[in-house]
């Protein structure tokens, strides 16, 4: 029996697909959401929304599916668009958000919490008693946040209670802005 003839099909592909056609989705596996997260969130706070947005995206991207870096990514692209003035794209990834933690019960540090309750609330198409509803989420979820720091006898969680705090009475208040404005 005579050889068979090797198989060039394999070869063939890998020539028409050019020689770094496998990286790209290697580099995806390999590249890190939280970098370009943070990248976009320094960007973010110093006043270039519109550099920030390409990167956070870029995170988003590149974060797998049920992920904490996803939350984190709806989150900040939705504060982006607040800063860019888009608020239909923002209220649409913080609803994204609330999907993915929506109750608030995902930690804060990975995208989870009462922010995108308090968010959603300013952007409230309807206003009056949707946004109460929204900023009465947030602040049932800040209020669990405060109990629970409060109970812990870690130094920093005294720092991250009075900080929740401050987010209460924001929040508080924009509750009474609604009641003496829209709901009066």
């Amino acid at each position: 029996m005579a050889k068979t003839r090797p198989s060039t099909k394999s070869s063939k592909k890998r020539a028409k697909a050019g020689p770094g056609a496998g990286r790209s989705a290697l580099r995806k596996m390999n590249e890190d959401p939280a970098i370009f997260f943070d990248q976009a969130t320094v960007l973010l706070q110093t006043g270039q929304p519109e550099a920030a947005l390409p990167l956070a995206q870029r995170g988003l991207d590149v974060a797998s599916t049920g992920s904490p870096n996803v939350l984190l990514g709806l989150n900040l692209i939705g504060e982006i668009y607040v800063e860019l003035g888009e608020i239909d794209a923002a209220r649409e990834h913080f609803m994204r958000a609330v999907t993915l933690d929506p109750n608030g019960e995902i930690h804060e540090s990975e995208g989870g919490g009462a922010e995108k309750f308090l968010w959603l609330a300013q952007l409230s198409k309807s206003g009056g008693k949707d946004s109460v509803n929204w900023f009465q989420k947030g602040v049932a979820n800040l209020r669990r946040n405060i109990q629970s720091l409060e109970q812990s006898r870690k130094p920093d969680d005294a720092l991250a209670a009075q900080e929740q705090k401050q987010k209460l009475a924001h929040a508080l208040c924009g509750v009474v802005e609604i009641y003496m404005t829209d709901l009066s």
